[in-house]
């Protein structure tokens, strides 16, 4: 008779508490031999000992157990838990089926592995825990063993299994939000430090990549996925114990559309360490290390969007501009005049505009892009950035998508969409559109593309600037101003001389950056 088998006859009153004992303690019976093995795999010291404290409490009635004995017979692996638990959990580890639950699942500090191998390979993953699964998650968060993150995964030192979350995280994503719903802390580090929020998100950029998504372009799913975390109390800037925060995590490692996601989620680009050196100051001194100067440069001036400033001081009185190389500086000082320009004049533009939703708006202009114009016009009624993505113009754009909308259909004058909005200081719905659907290299009548319309429009002086933004941001979304027209015009041939070496050092950099973030994902395959 197993274990299983013997707690549910005791439970049906097929068998006394006093046989439950004899069984259990005799080596030459199954349930016997199951538990004596559960303890000795479990790897306690003393098995003998927590064979005795687990049959005592198998032999007790649910009713008879108590929170106290669970504690002394080593039941809570981080015991503050057990002054943290809801009435529902505890009910559970009292029950035959959560201590069956935590002798096969937290005993052994590395068998909360077993969760993922066993449900994983008996079936598909569920987007949700239920039943037994769920249960199990709920005994290893209640008992503690969560928190476990020093398990040994081979005989090279410091080579550790990563904690309960992460791995949930890289492994099984549809089961975290159960997770920390269940009370797992959504801070949880590595042994090395590193924060769950950069775990999770690298994740989730890795799998982006290998389904074939840009490693540059955001994706909708990095700020739901940080909100989740954030909504039960992620620090998004927690640092990791080498002083990076997340966001610098993940850029270093190529994930950089995953790390503007945090910054627009508001990880603060102005936190300082005890130094007084914030993200900028990191970034900045990165840009020395080979490895990874293109990237950190890379999330340097999109951290300037989200309100990171090169010219505050640390506590030696050296700002992050002063960090960097002439020429990086010379760039980044150009960057934040132009982001500083358009925001402006995109401000003014969409408070003067006309709400797109009025009788006397252009009837020429598609449903889609009037649709997402207003939800723009709404958000900056709101105070929203108009230069920023927002979640709900990709939730709008991607219910066009859905509809079967082209995305990329011109106006009836041949207007092309990212333009339209662009021109209304609508920046961030336009960049929603070159991320949903990314054509700045098709070619239109005589070849010309978007980044043609685009550098063709930076020459009408109530539109140059956000044309001009709007050029530069595009060819992050593989926009090529160097491609030709008909003509054999290019993009860069319709621009100022100044503008031209901007946008082409511009081009250089975002290639060499996708290139190195490429080159770092697929290493990890």
């Amino acid at each position: 008779m197993t274990l299983g088998r013997l707690l549910d006859a005791k439970r049906h009153a097929q068998c006394t508490p006093e046989q439950a004992w004899e069984i259990l303690m005799n080596l030459n019976t199954t349930a016997g031999r199951e538990l004596r093995d559960s303890c000795l795999i479990g790897g306690a010291s003393r098995p003998e000992e927590m064979a005795f404290s687990m049959a005592t409490l198998f032999c007790m009635s649910a009713q008879e157990r108590s929170l106290a004995k669970l504690d002394d017979a080593g039941i809570f692996i981080d015991r503050t838990r057990r002054e943290q638990l809801c009435p529902e959990d505890a009910a559970l580890l009292l029950s035959d089926e959560g201590l069956q639950l935590w002798l096969r699942f937290a005993a052994s500090p590395s068998a909360y592995l077993n969760v993922f191998v066993d449900s994983i390979l008996n079936a598909p993953a569920p987007t949700e825990p239920t039943g037994t699964l769920a249960a199990a998650l709920r005994v290893l968060v209640a008992s503690g063993r969560d928190t476990t993150n020093d398990v040994a995964a081979s005989e090279v030192p410091g080579n550790v299994h990563a904690p309960l979350s992460h791995v949930c995280s890289q492994v099984a994503p549809e089961w975290l939000p159960s997770l920390l719903r269940f009370g797992a802390d959504a801070n949880q580090r590595t042994a090395s430090g590193v924060p769950l929020v950069a775990t999770a998100l690298a994740a989730q950029a890795q799998r982006l990549y290998l389904e074939g998504h840009d490693l540059l372009v955001p994706h909708v799913s990095f700020r739901q996925l940080g909100a989740t975390l954030q909504s039960h109390g992620a620090d998004l800037s927690l640092r990791s114990r080498t002083g990076s925060p997340p966001v610098m995590l993940l850029a270093l490692n190529g994930y950089c559309a995953a790390a503007e996601a945090l910054l627009s989620l508001g990880a603060c680009c102005l936190n300082a360490d005890r130094n007084g050196n914030t993200l900028m100051h990191y970034l900045a001194a990165v840009t020395h290390l080979r490895q990874h100067a293109v990237s950190a440069f890379f999330l340097l001036n999109l951290a300037l969007r989200f309100g990171g400033n090169p010219d505050e001081p640390n506590r030696e009185g050296t700002t992050p501009r002063a960090l960097l190389r002439d020429g990086l500086a010379q760039y980044l000082r150009l960057n934040q005049t132009m982001i500083a320009q358009t925001r402006e004049r995109a401000r003014r533009g969409v408070s003067a505009a006309t709400p797109p939703s009025a009788p006397n708006a252009d009837r020429h202009v598609p449903p889609f892009v009037a649709a997402l114009a207003a939800e723009a016009h709404r958000l900056n009624a709101q105070g929203h950035d108009p230069l920023l993505p927002h979640e709900s113009l990709f939730q709008l754009g991607m219910s066009f998508q859905r509809d079967g909308a082209d995305l990329a259909q011109p106006h009836a004058d041949g207007t092309l969409p990212v333009l339209w909005l662009a021109r209304q200081g609508y920046c961030g719905a336009a960049e929603v559109l070159l991320a949903l659907h990314p054509n700045a290299n098709v070619g239109g009548p005589g070849g010309n593309t978007l980044m043609h319309a685009l550098a063709g429009a930076t020459r009408m002086r109530e539109s140059a600037i956000l044309a001009d933004y709007m050029l530069t941001t595009a060819l992050r979304y593989g926009g090529d101003p160097t491609r030709p027209n008909r003509s054999g015009d290019t993009a860069l041939s319709f621009l100022s001389a100044e503008r031209t070496r901007f946008v082409r050092a511009s081009f250089a950099f975002v290639t060499e950056t996708r290139n190195s973030a490429q080159q770092k994902a697929t290493q990890r395959r």
